[in-house]
């Protein structure tokens, strides 16, 4: 592994504030999780070993080089683990980073941890780092409302209490949330799928504004990653991948939802390079002009594209779930 590039790197529109911009997305090499109990994360794939602060230094400085940051407001820093965790990106490293996008034209920062590894102390320290007109957006892999799908099928190993500690603690130092939420997690249909993301969207929104805080959601349809859990059902038949329909359903019905959380859907579209190709499909005639009118959704937050998207196989996907839903 090489420690001094970062694992991925991808700019791709999002919308912000109502306004349609660019985000820059740096998964940095960091040493694997610690908890390594979910059963679809492939992170560890892009782990490093004895990661230190110049690695970190010469991963950012390689992956913001040539980079046009005219028409780029956020920069997200996805880890092999929890940006957090002081034993898998150190205080040194966190600090630097936080640093340095102080220089950018950027008002907006992504990191990711686990609640088991955040204080309001560790926020308002990277704070401390950022010019005032910043903000900290701080990212947790909720992925579903329901317990069980989220602790028993998932192994997650969250519970509602901790995510709403996880809130709390973004309102108590001013920043934001982002959640993740996964679409068609094992044991669902693609009816249920519907419904299990739609109410974790709802109940995160609730969450959020119960404390006044901004909120976003962001969907991720399932995909295979190499040496997973979920690789070893996908290959035996026991677990089958979404269709893109189901995707663009949730997208239609929570941004009816997202009314007091306006511009906060974002489509996560196999961001981080981890899917081998075995990911959410259509057919073959309309997959590329559904997954480009999801990209486009990201950046306008506007519907008229999905709206207007038909195909043969869609018909087929509306039948099935309606047997499901029966």
């Amino acid at each position: 592994m090489d420690n001094n590039n970062v694992a991925y790197k991808i700019k791709s529109a999002l919308n912000q504030n109502g306004e349609q911009t660019n985000r820059l997305m740096l998964v940095l090499r960091t040493p694997p999780c610690e908890y390594k109990q979910c059963i679809m994360c492939g992170f560890d794939n892009n782990a490093g070993e004895n990661v230190r602060l110049q690695n970190i230094q010469r991963q950012y400085q390689n992956g913001i080089t040539e980079e046009n940051f005219s028409d780029i407001k956020r920069i997200d820093f996805p880890t092999a683990g929890s940006f957090y965790n002081d034993r898998e990106l150190s205080i040194e490293s966190r600090n630097y980073l936080f640093f340095e996008v102080s220089k950018l034209p950027v008002d907006t920062v992504m990191v990711e941890t686990r609640i088991d590894y955040l204080t309001e102390e560790k926020v308002k320290e990277s704070k401390r780092y950022l010019r005032k007109d910043q903000i900290i957006e701080l990212a947790v892999g909720l992925e579903s409302v329901d317990d069980i799908i989220r602790n028993k099928v998932l192994r997650k190993g969250l519970k509602k209490k901790g995510f709403e500690h996880f809130a709390d603690i973004c309102n108590n130092t001013n920043s934001q949330l982002l959640a993740y939420i996964l679409i068609k997690s094992p044991t669902l249909s693609e009816a249920e799928a519907v419904e299990d993301a739609v109410r974790t969207a709802d109940y995160v929104y609730r969450i959020a504004n119960e404390r006044g805080i901004k909120a976003r959601v962001a969907f991720k349809p399932m995909f295979i990653p190499e040496g997973t859990e979920l690789e070893e059902q996908y290959l035996s038949g026991e677990y089958k991948l979404p269709k893109l329909w189901t995707t663009v359903e949730i997208v239609k019905r929570t941004t009816k939802l997202a009314s007091y959380q306006p511009n906060s859907i974002f489509v996560g579209m196999f961001d981080e390079d981890l899917s081998g190709d075995r990911f959410s499909s259509n057919c073959y005639k309309c997959n590329s002009e559904v997954v480009d009118a999801l990209k486009i959704f990201n950046g306008t937050q506007d519907l008229s594209e999905l709206e207007r998207l038909s195909c043969e196989c869609k018909t087929e996907w509306e039948q099935e779930v309606r047997g499901e839903s029966k």
